[in-house]
Order: structure tokens, then C-alpha cells, then sequence
């Protein structure tokens, strides 16, 4: 984790000013709007909004680059300049200045700028727009070749999806909702053939923006990063890097998956086999992702919890400290989102002690599967931060159904993979002995 070079200037000039914002009006000359100018790592970021709604805009924009770079380095470059983006608290403005009617948010490609309203409150929505029109920014500097619309306006729906944690995102996700409206309009016949969708110019998709498009894309994306265990992933890398060197996309697609007509059947076959809420591991990898962050920030101010439940109080009653500095502030409604809907999340959070100083926040869901919270400070500052998740205690569930049936070398392949990738799981031992009875 790199807050001290991330946000250094970022935070210390919205904090105190240090850098010398400027003003500068956008829109057409009768525009009211005054923007503040903040330099940040990525960003040239201008907006109106009080100087704590930008500082969480900051934040977000800084992970948010780095969740792209991160999740595209198979086939995309490296961020070499700082992108614009323009954060508008009144519509009007937002319209005044190019926005198009109608829309929240935009990538305009002529002058490169990303655009968006977040209105008195920054909310949910804003964020989706602003990272799935984000996605077409990065795109037009990072990314090489020419994407097809559909996989531009896909890999921007599947990013406008993500989590934000505080300290990076949780890509993958599948909305409950959404999923049912998917698995609704593919039994209706009312989605495009594959190699329709492939073939929808910008001009077609513009020209009338139906959420359908947007979740047919969105599907396709996501079947091609997560279908089917991740079989897709290896081909899905070349096909972008066959694009970025310049190979027509319809050539690319037919040299990395073949024809559309079989691609187009399985995809179906995935989204209609899916249960209701098929991701629901991820929403508790985001929550505990959240918690820890918290929890880091915290510890980096000599406060501590005894339990998950005094951590849970404290932060429904606003008690967790976050500090105003560069290394440990986090918007707080975050924090109370997360909390809020911990009681409903299939899992169940423990804060386990591990050294005399050092402790993790473990989530234990259903299936065995640990998702494991830990940070690491150094002379008060926060230098590493994740979440493990450890599947092992699923695998041994998963092997022993298989065992029960004759799968024995299936159960014993499942086992050694589990321990290969957590060899020091609290449930290893018991996975090596099921190994025995595999032979």
C-alpha cells in the first residue's frame, strides 16, 4: 500500500491548502460555478463540492486508478499523465459545462475529460457512474487498440460494480437484482444474439442507451472474467492483447474463443444456472475489507477492540477514530454502511489475536471459508494492509461429499490445491488427514 506517495499532496492540499488551489470557472461564460483545482496522483480533479466530499473523491479516484491498472496490467500500459475530472454539485452546471442531457456522468473523448454530478451527497449511484465512465477514460489513455463497444461499455459496467473499500475495491460482484433482470430478459428473448451485441456500433448504442445493452455487456464481461471457475481469464487476456497490437477485434475474438454461436450458449447456460445470490462470499470480503481498514486506522491512534462486537458499537455509535492526516483518514458513512448490514451477512466476524500487539479480523461463513483481515504498521503508519481468504475449510467440506461418492482422486486434487495455496490454514492438518483416505 503506497499512502504516503498516493495521497501526500492530494490530502495535505485539501486539508490545509498548502498547494495553492486555484479557481477556475467551466462551463459557458455565464456558468456560476467556481471549481477548486486539486492535483492528485492520477487526477486533476476540479469541483465545488466542500472540501471533505472531494477529500473521499480523492480517495476513491486514487484506489480507483489503481483497481483499473491492477485488474488490466495483462494487456494495458502504464498511467503517464494526470487525468481530468470535473465533480459538479449542481446539475446545471454539470449541463452548462458539456454534460449530456440527461446523463449523470460522461467521458468526453474530444478534451479527455471525465464528468459527474454528486449533487448535495455523493451516493451510491454517483460512484457507479463515475467508475464505469472513469473506465472509459483510462481506457482512452492506458489502453491500446480499438475496443468494440460492447466490450468498452461491459468492462466499464463491471467496474462500475465494484466495492470500494477504503484501500481498494472487490471487482466481481453480481447484484442480486440485476442478475434477476439478467436471468428475466434472456428467458423473454428480449437480449440481442451474441453476434449482434458484438456488432452494435457506438452511433447504435447511443443512439437508444437501453439498460438491456448495458446488462447484456455487463454479462458478457463477467462471463468472460469469471465464467466457469476462470477458464476464460487466460484467453480473455489475449484476446485484449491481440486488440492493443493492432488486430481487428473480430479476428482477435476468433483466434483466442471461435465462433460466437457456441460462446453464445454457454453464456446463457452460466446466467440461468446461477442462485440468487451467487457472490455473496464477495459482499463479506468487501465488508471485512472495510472493517479492517477501520480497524488499522485505529490501531495506528493506540485504540483497540476486545471483540468484533465492541469494534461493531463503537461503530454505529461513531466512535471509531479515523484521524484527519494522510495516513489514516476514511470517510465514515462507509464505515456505517457496512456496519449496518452486518447482521445480515452470511458470516460470522471475529477479531483473533495473533501476537501480543498484533490481532486479525477473521469472517467464518457457513461453508468453512475464512476471510482473513490483517495490517501491519510501522513507526505509526499503516505500510500493509489486505484480506486472505482461505478456502480450505469449503475444500474439505467439498472433498468429503466427493469422497462419500467414489470421487476419491477429484477429493484428494481439490485437498492439495487448498493446502498448496494456505499451507498454514488452522484447518490444514485436518485436510492432510482427509488426503490419507483419498489413497
Amino acid at each position: 500500500m503506497q499512502f504516503r506517495t498516493t495521497l501526500l499532496l492530494a490530502l495535505l492540499f485539501l486539508v490545509s491548502n498548502l498547494l495553492g488551489a486555484s479557481s477556475k470557472s467551466t462551463g459557458s461564460s455565464d456558468s456560476s460555478s467556481t471549481m477548486q483545482v486539486y492535483p492528485t496522483k492520477y487526477y486533476i480533479i476540479h469541483s465545488d463540492l466542500p472540501t471533505d466530499q472531494v477529500k473521499e473523491a480523492v480517495l476513491r479516484m486514487t484506489r480507483m486508478a489503481e483497481e483499473y491498472h491492477a485488474r488490466t496490467q495483462g494487456f494495458s500500459g502504464d498511467i503517464r499523465e494526470r487525468m481530468p475530472f470535473f465533480l459538479f454539485k449542481n446539475a446545471a452546471d454539470y449541463y452548462r459545462a458539456g454534460g449530456l442531457p440527461g446523463s449523470a456522468g460522461v467521458f468526453n473523448p474530444n478534451d479527455k475529460s471525465l464528468m459527474a454530478i454528486a449533487g448535495e451527497d455523493t451516493k451510491g449511484q454517483t460512484w457507479h457512474i463515475v467508475q464505469h465512465e472513469g473506465f472509459h477514460q483510462f481506457a482512452h489513455f492506458v489502453i491500446r487498440g480499438e475496443l468494440p463497444t460492447w466490450l468498452n461499455e461491459g468492462i466499464a459496467e463491471y467496474f462500475g460494480e465494484s466495492i470500494f473499500t477504503g484501500d481498494g475495491f472487490v471487482s466481481g460482484v453480481i447484484p442480486p437484482w440485476r442478475l434477476k433482470r439478467v436471468q428475466e430478459d434472456i428467458k423473454g428473448g428480449r437480449l440481442k444474439s451474441i453476434k449482434e451485441m458484438m456488432f452494435t456500433s457506438q452511433a447504435e448504442w447511443n443512439g437508444r442507451l437501453a439498460i438491456e445493452n448495458y446488462d447484456q455487456a455487463w454479462s458478457m464481461v463477467h462471463f468472460l472474467a469469471q465464467g466457469e471457475g476462470g477458464r476464460y481469464q487466460e484467453p480473455f487476456v489475449l484476446f485484449m492483447k491481440l486488440i492493443g497490437n493492432g488486430t481487428p477485434w473480430e479476428y482477435a475474438w476468433r483466434q483466442t474463443f471461435g465462433d460466437a454461436g457456441g460462446f453464445e450458449q454457454r453464456w446463457k447456460d452460466y446466467w440461468l444456472s446461477q442462485p440468487p445470490n451467487p457472490t455473496s462470499t464477495l459482499y463479506v470480503q468487501a465488508a471485512t475489507a472495510v472493517f479492517t481498514s477501520f480497524l488499522a486506522r485505529s490501531a495506528t491512534q493506540k485504540e483497540t477492540f476486545d471483540s468484533f462486537d465492541e469494534f461493531l458499537t463503537a461503530a454505529r455509535d461513531d466512535r471509531v477514530k479515523t484521524g484527519q492526516t494522510i495516513d489514516d483518514w476514511l470517510p465514515t458513512p462507509l464505515l456505517h454502511e457496512m456496519a449496518a448490514q452486518a447482521g445480515d451477512a452470511p458470516a460470522k466476524w471475529t477479531i483473533e489475536r495473533v501476537a501480543a500487539k498484533s490481532s486479525h479480523l477473521v469472517a467464518t461463513l457457513e461453508d468453512g471459508t475464512r476471510m482473513v483481515g490483517s495490517f501491519l504498521i510501522r513507526g505509526g503508519h499503516i505500510i500493509q494492509i489486505g484480506v486472505e481468504v482461505d478456502d480450505t475449510g469449503a475444500a474439505i467440506k467439498q472433498a468429503e461429499t466427493l469422497i462419500d461418492a467414489g470421487k476419491n482422486e477429484q477429493a484428494r486434487v481439490l485437498l492439495q490445491r487448498a493446502l498448496k495455496a494456505h499451507p498454514k490454514s488452522p484447518s490444514a492438518d485436518e485436510a492432510r488427514k482427509l488426503i490419507l483416505k483419498t489413497k
